[in-house]
């Protein structure tokens, strides 16, 4: 079995999370991809503090935004722990989950590949997994990415990069408008919209407006 995984705050899920999830799982033949969202990214523990949202909120929109794909997953293990998230203990408890013969792979975008020598036990990591790497065009250049293959590849393998669309959205750009009564139709799927309104997230200043509903 052929398992990808993906992590992240998710504080909202966005279109381009869903679509990058969809080209990694079509790219690598993925049986299921899995979202992990974490309790607190050790990266940002200055910012999508618990209080913004709820770990329950965030794992409502993120089950609203995957529902319609059938090789989606949500596993809750990060959010359970209640503690700063870190990649290796995740891969241990997927190994554990799912035993040996199954593949795994680590879907990071260009940012977090550029820093992944600061993840704890990096090189454990892509030791046991297939590291991949959203390529998001004219954002790095080749010989940046040729650095990041370098630095980021065993004996066994290298990272695989997986071509997704420019898409400049994102979790912070969501929140932002939400909080200055802008729209964000089309950034969010529908029904996680509707949550964000409904449930009166970040600070929304136009909560229960009929042109929210």
């Amino acid at each position: 079995m052929k398992i990808g995984i993906i992590g992240g705050s998710y504080n909202p899920p966005h279109i381009a999370h869903l679509i990058i999830a969809d080209r990694f799982t079509e790219q690598m033949g993925l049986d299921f991809t899995f979202f992990v969202p974490a309790y607190r990214s050790p990266f940002k523990l200055a910012e999508d503090s618990p209080e913004s949202t709820t770990s329950v909120q965030r794992l409502d929109m993120l089950r609203l935004a995957i529902e319609s794909n059938e090789k989606f997953e949500v596993d809750t293990f990060e959010i359970d722990r209640e503690s700063v998230s870190y990649t290796i203990d995740t891969l241990n408890y997927f190994r554990e989950k799912f035993g040996a013969d199954a593949e795994f792979f680590l879907l990071v975008g260009g940012d977090q590949a550029a820093a992944f020598t600061k993840w704890k036990d990096w090189e454990e990591i892509i030791g046991r997994v297939q590291l991949c790497i959203a390529r998001r065009p004219y954002t790095i250049s080749p010989d940046v990415e040729r650095a990041i293959a370098f630095h980021l590849s065993t004996d066994e393998r290298s990272p695989v990069w997986i071509e997704a669309p420019i898409l400049a959205v994102s979790s912070t750009e969501v929140r932002s408008r939400v909080s200055k009564g802008q729209s964000i139709h089309y950034l969010v799927p529908e029904a996680v919209r509707q949550y964000i309104y409904h449930n009166n997230l970040y600070d929304n200043p136009d909560a229960g407006s009929p042109l929210y509903d």
